[in-house]
């Protein structure tokens, strides 16, 4: 069922992108929850009226088509980027990580807790409610970001091609040397979101697995912990690390922490390791939203949506990717009796954006002014050094030094 909404959202955010930067952002926030209401709507139905099966792939593309996921994390995205100042941005965008990893967190502890008491029908309700409730909430009490343009309002305009030219427009801009480094940026982030939201199912899997065989409800307990930590780890990594790293050093803090996290689950035989590993990669969670942050500079304010359009849709695919290779290593990885390997493997990948970043040109196209302040600061104390300090006074002075001479008591004084 997810397939069947995740596949069409990938092309309808492009459309709705691009779209809500002439039209503004709340049709975006409100779209993809009407679609999941009427997903939802369905499903209840399907159970309820003994339904068969093949409905509910329907629902699910009546939700893709609607936006999904991916629409919602673009308009939001974009909506941050609209009403935040560029310094604070990369912070909002992580916090906007830690809500969506605390939601998975309630889910994966709550859900059994719910099918248990209530059976499947009653979670769908409330589901459906919270649904609703988010679609009044942004019809009648989120203000709109960005000025609306009546011409472009018309459902035509949404499904033109010229939407997909935006997008394309992006990538295509040369922005005075700054467009390799917007390549760098998705590349890397999409990288990041391969290995890490990928790799999700298997570690799944692995608990399962001989020697730990985690029971269901450990599992679920395994899996709020880590998904709490990785989005707590999100902010604390941006807020605390950025006092005094520059963004780009708290994205390798974050890729060496993921690292170190996958390493040690891959050795992990014992429950307390299995534990210890979403502890060691804290701060994997903030490589991403700054990522984000840092595109967002780069490109102005009538491209946010096509921006975010694109990376969304590319982080949707690059789960299904990280997903299908990963799934696909485990199985034989256990023939030759190495369960661990995928995640050596993940290791492995996250060199490409280490190596990626390398290449990045003009810095001051994507950092932020706190980061640039640091930056011209390094600069003004290396050339102080660097200076000739009996030069810098006769400039500075614009006539030559006083000689020293010795008084009867032994002292210098200058002459």
């Amino acid at each position: 069922m997810v397939m069947f909404a995740s596949i069409p959202s990938l092309v309808t955010a492009l459309f709705i992108g691009a779209w809500t930067d002439m039209v503004g952002r709340r049709p975006a926030l409100a779209l993809p929850a009407i679609g999941s209401s009427i997903e939802a709507v369905i499903v209840l139905l399907t159970m309820s009226l003994k339904w068969p099966i093949y409905v509910l792939f329907v629902g699910s593309a009546i939700n893709g088509l609607c936006g999904f996921f991916t629409t919602v994390a673009m308009a939001t995205m974009a909506y941050i980027a609209d009403t935040t100042n560029e310094s604070d941005r990369s912070f909002r965008l992580a916090f906007m990580e830690f809500l969506v990893f605390t939601g998975g967190m309630v889910s994966q502890l709550t859900s059994g807790l719910w099918i248990e008491h209530l059976g499947f029908i009653g979670p769908y309700w409330f589901i459906l409610a919270c649904l609703v409730s988010s679609v009044l909430y942004v019809i009648f009490f989120v203000p709109e970001s960005r000025a609306t343009s009546s011409e472009h309002k018309s459902i035509c305009s949404l499904f033109s091609f010229a939407s997909i030219n935006r997008v394309w427009n992006v990538y295509k801009n040369p922005r005075n040397g700054a467009r390799r480094n917007l390549i760098v940026f998705t590349f890397s982030s999409g990288v990041i979101v391969l290995t890490t939201l990928g790799i999700g199912g298997v570690m799944v899997l692995y608990v399962l697995h001989s020697p730990l065989c985690f029971s269901a409800e450990q599992v679920g307990y395994f899996s709020g912990y880590r998904f709490f930590l990785q989005g707590f780890g999100a902010v604390l990594g941006v807020k605390l690390l950025g006092m005094c790293l520059s963004e780009i050093n708290i994205i390798r803090v974050g890729i060496f922490s993921l690292a170190v996290a996958l390493m040690m689950f891959g050795f992990s035989k014992a429950t307390w390791l299995v534990y210890l590993a979403p502890l060691a990669g804290v701060f994997s969670g903030a490589a991403v939203p700054i990522f984000r942050g840092m595109m967002s500079r780069i490109v102005g304010a009538d491209e946010q949506g096509a921006l975010f359009s694109a990376t969304a849709s590319l982080e949707t695919l690059c789960n299904f990717l990280g997903a299908f290779i990963f799934n696909s290593m485990y199985p034989a990885s256990l023939k030759f009796e190495f369960p661990g390997f995928v995640f050596f493997l993940g290791t492995v990948m996250l060199i490409v954006p280490v190596l990626l970043m390398c290449c990045l040109r003009n810095p001051a196209s994507f950092l932020s002014k706190k980061d640039l302040c640091r930056s011209t600061q390094k600069d003004n104390m290396a050339d102080s050094l660097l200076t000739d300090p009996v030069s810098a006074v006769i400039e500075s002075s614009g006539s030559p030094l006083p000689n020293p001479t010795l008084t009867e008591d032994g002292y210098e004084t200058m002459g």
